[in-house]
């Protein structure tokens, strides 16, 4: 039986993830579809997906919005 991955959970796993490197290492190791991951971008309230949107930039986007936003906010994106 297989069991259908939490979309809150990973998202609360990646708001804790140092790094979008390490964030995307997660994520690869879940193997989510598409749906998988536009629950995920649910969960970490992104809006406006447009359709068209490759697996690649879609995971850049929940990484950005999980981790980068993040780090950004509390001033330790180096650049």
């Amino acid at each position: 039986m297989t069991t259908e991955p939490d979309p809150a959970a990973i998202a609360a796993k990646l708001r804790r993830t140092d790094t979008e490197e390490q964030g995307a290492a997660y994520l690869k190791t879940l193997r989510l579809d598409r749906e998988q991951l536009l629950a995920v971008a649910a969960a970490l309230m992104i809006t406006r997906i447009p359709a068209g949107l490759s697996m690649k930039k879609l995971t850049e986007r929940v990484l950005k919005q999980a981790i980068g936003a993040r780090r950004k906010f509390e001033g330790l994106r180096s650049w």
